[in-house]
């Protein structure tokens, strides 16, 4: 069984990796929010105990939250595996996950998607002309929400860097190359290893040989022509050579 937390920022594109991640590996995707909406939604037991501290504007405590993940992973036994979206976000709810998934293989691994503060907010401004999200409007509002995510994560993330279990995976650039990044390192637990989906370079990379020019063949009455050739021009040069010298005639005198 596999299971997986997987922890980003605001903006990181978790949620859209998370989708990927479980048509992959056909994971089970729990999310705290969608939880609680549920919850909330069909008026359970937990959604009306968890709505009395909501209305009065305070935080729900771990023991109602890790009770709706409980119900959660127990409802669905033939899973192959969990994926956890937004939980846990503090040392006690790493505890109280490490404690309910102790039977089921424990956790797998923690992947932390890491983008630069700088690229957070650019695609939050962005999501915010479509989002209606006010917090995706205000950079002040922004950047605390990105620090507030800092200093609640970091504790988890170091708490199962102990465990051998947490990695920071590069968030930046193409969709499918990042799901490729997160892929690898589930790979590495199920010991599965597949061909990466990125997209190829459309050029072709090939090793160009060069023809060797064919040589000529050199036949017998070409040699013999080039031979005999040879031989007339040196006679030639050797006639001219031996050629006799003219004698000269000697007067006698009487």
């Amino acid at each position: 069984m596999i299971n997986i937390i997987l922890f980003g920022p605001p903006g990181s594109g978790k949620g859209t990796q998370a989708e990927n991640l479980v048509k992959r590996y056909k994971l089970m995707h729990i999310s705290t929010g969608d939880l609680f909406r549920y919850n909330l939604k069909n008026n359970t037991k937990l959604g009306l105990e968890a709505k009395k501290y909501i209305d009065k504007g305070e935080l729900v405590p771990d023991q109602v939250t890790v009770k709706m993940l409980k119900d959660k992973v127990e409802s669905n036994p033939k899973a192959k595996g969990f994926i956890f979206d937004g939980f846990p976000r503090t040392l006690p709810q790493a505890r109280s996950l490490n404690r309910l998934m102790a039977k089921k293989g424990g956790i797998s691994k923690l992947l932390m998607l890491d983008v630069p503060d700088a690229e957070l907010t650019k695609r939050l401004l962005k999501r915010g002309k479509t989002s209606g999200r006010t917090d995706d409007k205000d950079k002040s509002i922004i950047a605390n929400r990105l620090q507030v995510y800092k200093e609640t994560t970091s504790p988890v993330f170091d708490y199962y860097m102990k465990k051998d279990c947490s990695v920071k995976i590069w968030g930046v650039g193409d969709i499918a190359l990042i799901f490729d990044r997160l892929s690898l390192e589930i790979d590495s637990v199920t010991g599965t290893s597949r061909k990466r989906t990125t997209t190829k370079s459309k050029t072709k990379t090939t090793t160009s040989k060069k023809k060797s020019s064919p040589k000529k063949k050199v036949t017998k009455k070409s040699t013999s022509k080039t031979k005999s050739k040879t031989q007339k021009s040196s006679s030639k040069t050797v006639k001219k050579k031996s050629s006799p010298k003219k004698k000269s005639k000697k007067t006698s005198k009487k």
